[in-house]
């Protein structure tokens, strides 16, 4: 069945890559009658009509057949990011039980509100100004608590400002049981802000801590992509446990 599956993707995204080369060339075609009828100097007004209705249905059909592509292609990016991170090795930090991660924060200006968050707001080039928000949690159930706050940072956190939520999940549970879990939830992450919504101004870094020994893991998103918000994230985590 999942064979069938991504042989199907397989073919979705060959055809999605040839209508937005066909979409490509005939809108190349389009401006290529236009600066022929420019060059050539049509004096008549049926020649420029013409011109014109080649011009437009040219890259009226080229702009129709690259739309219907976008779906394929945005296919084609999300296989090649569970490609890279799918087996990628967690980054592991230290340093982060709880009373040392509480003074981390307040030595690095993180002020606890009564929602149960710490907050810092940090000026940046390219985002103007990043609100990073730091929760650290008690679970007995990672997949569930993972869920619930995406959930809740929809719901909370206003679109058009950065936002980037750092979320420590304390668990007895076996690490090696939840290194699936915290990868699939940084490649979600990933995903969102370089293919479903690049234009997103919200993001989550889910690190799961050992409460006994305190060494966190979570997926880092690797060198470049200095755009997101979510190498935001990793490189706020780096600067606090690195």
């Amino acid at each position: 069945m999942q064979d069938m599956e991504q042989e199907n993707d397989k073919v979705s995204i060959r055809k999605a890559k040839w209508k937005l080369c066909l979409g490509v060339l005939l809108a190349l075609l389009g401006f290529a009658v236009l600066l022929a009828g420019a060059l050539l100097d049509v004096q008549s007004t049926w020649g420029s009509m013409g011109l014109l209705a080649g011009f437009f249905a040219c890259d009226i059909a080229g702009l129709i057949l690259i739309i219907k592509a976008s779906p394929g292609l945005a296919l084609s990016d999300i296989n090649r990011i569970d490609q890279k991170y799918g087996e990628c090795e967690l980054t592991q930090l230290h340093g982060m039980k709880k009373y040392e991660a509480e003074q981390t924060l307040r030595s690095h200006k993180f002020k606890y509100d009564d929602s149960g968050y710490y907050r810092r707001k940090k000026f940046s080039f390219l985002k103007d100004s990043v609100s990073y928000y730091v929760k650290m949690l008690d679970s007995s159930n990672m997949e569930k608590t993972i869920r619930n706050e995406c959930n809740y940072l929809d719901k909370q956190f206003q679109n058009g400002k950065s936002t980037c939520l750092i979320l420590m999940i304390y668990s007895n549970e076996p690490m090696d049981k939840n290194s699936q879990l915290l990868r699939n939830a940084g490649m979600i992450q990933i995903a969102d802000n370089m293919v479903l919504d690049m234009y997103s101004s919200k993001t989550m870094v889910v690190v799961g801590v050992d409460p006994v020994t305190g060494i966190g893991q979570y997926l880092d998103m690797g060198k470049g992509h200095n755009l997101y918000l979510y190498k935001y994230g990793c490189k706020m985590l780096k600067k606090l446990f690195g």
